[in-house]
């Protein structure tokens, strides 16, 4: 099975096929020959067994929407005479607040990375000076901007725009958008 992505991140497309596999073993287990004998008591079957073995909330969310969006493609396709993912429930996903470091937290952050690059170790060969100043734009990248590391890992040269001081991030949804860069330096200097 290899639906269209619409516009969904790699991860989420291989999490949906993975979720629409695990859902079809089930059915086969439970006497189901094909996609065609899906049923809304199948679908909540397997959904309780992934609640039973201790998935999250935000996994059971995930697992639900890939149960309804497969049986909303196999009814378009003609599988399944109607669509029993109509008769899921969306649950509602608890969402905490990360962990921000507060501001003297990150300023000893970003302090001692500059230290480190501006007063090296003596035995440090170049491989290593080249990554402790990767490090240290990666860390002040990610706190001026408030990018994603998805975002972050996504970027290239193209992205920056040293004249404007912005980058370039694709987001999720391939959605575009211009950050600023804050306090960030030209790497050519």
């Amino acid at each position: 099975m290899s639906p269209p992505s619409g516009g969904l991140s790699p991860h989420t497309v291989r999490g949906y096929v993975s979720d629409a596999r695990s859902l079809l073993e089930h059915a086969a287990q439970r006497g189901a020959s094909g996609p065609g004998e899906l049923t809304a008591p199948v679908l909540r079957s397997w959904l309780a067994g992934q609640h039973s073995a201790g998935a999250s909330r935000a996994t059971l969310a995930r697992r639900g929407a890939a149960a309804r969006s497969f049986t909303a493609f196999a009814y378009r396709r003609g599988w399944l005479a109607t669509d029993p993912g109509t008769a899921l429930g969306t649950p509602k996903v608890r969402r905490a607040l990360p962990h921000v470091l507060r501001q003297g937290e990150i300023a000893d952050v970003l302090a001692s990375s500059a230290a480190d690059i501006q007063q090296p170790p003596p035995d440090r060969t170049p491989a290593e000076a080249a990554i402790a100043l990767r490090d240290a734009a990666v860390l002040e990248l990610l706190y001026a901007t408030g990018i994603r590391v998805s975002e972050l890992c996504g970027l290239d040269t193209r992205a920056l725009d040293l004249g404007r001081r912005t980058v370039r991030v694709f987001g999720k949804g391939g959605q575009g958008a211009h950050r600023p860069g804050g306090p960030a330096r030209d790497p050519r200097r």
